[in-house]
């Protein structure tokens, strides 16, 4: 469901940019389980990329990258049976009408998934308290509307910088209502990005290193220390 909600967002508006180079379009998505990487023309390309399938924004088509020499697409009249059905059926369920039932379930296992992860290494992100909390609603309260543009415009000051005043949470598994942005990983930030798009910067650890947002960093530090509190 998460592909397909990736699909329908890329057909239905600006292309994304590549995951690995993070500067080509990436008309292509990975279609490995557990997998929502998106890729330019040349990191498909790239045998290090360990890429295996891929499916075309534009087109629908599916490309393997691993059976032949050279990169060529699956199904069509003259393909295996089999492989035919198989591109097919998954082409008809990405086109399919959306379900907005089944996006709340995908993107809240997609939110728990995150959450158990233990790996802290990755970047991390900030996310706006009061988007997170809609997006909260929609995913674990049926019914609920989906939510609007990510709103970092409000973790800004006039000049577009975070603001080193903001408080962040110090526990990965404790709520904090008391602050002004959560603290995502990079592969759930990923996705809200190129789903819901935002208004204002992005600002992850990265915009910390400065001596005036040291509070700040110490604030991410304990949260990506605190799952060592958990056995």
């Amino acid at each position: 469901e998460i592909k397909r909600v990736l699909y329908r967002a890329a057909r239905n508006g600006e292309i994304p940019k590549c995951d690995v180079c993070q500067s080509e379009d990436a008309p292509y998505l990975d279609m490995t389980p557990n997998s929502d990487t998106h890729a330019c023309r040349s990191c498909v390309s790239n045998p290090e990329q360990n890429l295996s399938i891929v499916m075309e924004w534009a087109t629908g088509a599916f490309w393997c990258l691993k059976c032949k020499e050279v990169m060529h697409k699956l199904g069509g009249e003259n393909a295996n049976p089999n492989e035919d059905y198989k591109v097919r059926t998954t082409l008809e369920y990405m086109d399919a009408e959306e379900s907005l039932d089944e996006r709340r379930k995908a993107e809240h296992q997609l939110y728990v998934q995150e959450l158990r992860r233990e790996d802290m290494n990755i970047k991390h992100y900030l996310i706006e308290k009061n988007w997170a909390r809609s997006w909260m609603m929609f995913r674990t309260r049926e019914g609920s509307p989906l939510p609007g543009r990510i709103t970092n415009q409000k973790l800004a000051r006039q000049n577009g910088t975070l603001n080193p005043n903001i408080r962040l949470p110090v526990d990965k598994y404790r709520p904090a209502p008391e602050t002004h942005a959560d603290i995502i990983s990079e592969k759930l930030w990923k996705y809200l990005y190129k789903i819901y798009g935002v208004s204002g910067k992005i600002y992850s650890e990265d915009d910390v290193q400065y001596p005036e947002y040291t509070r700040l960093k110490a604030y991410i530090d304990h949260f990506k220390s605190s799952i060592l509190a958990y056995p």
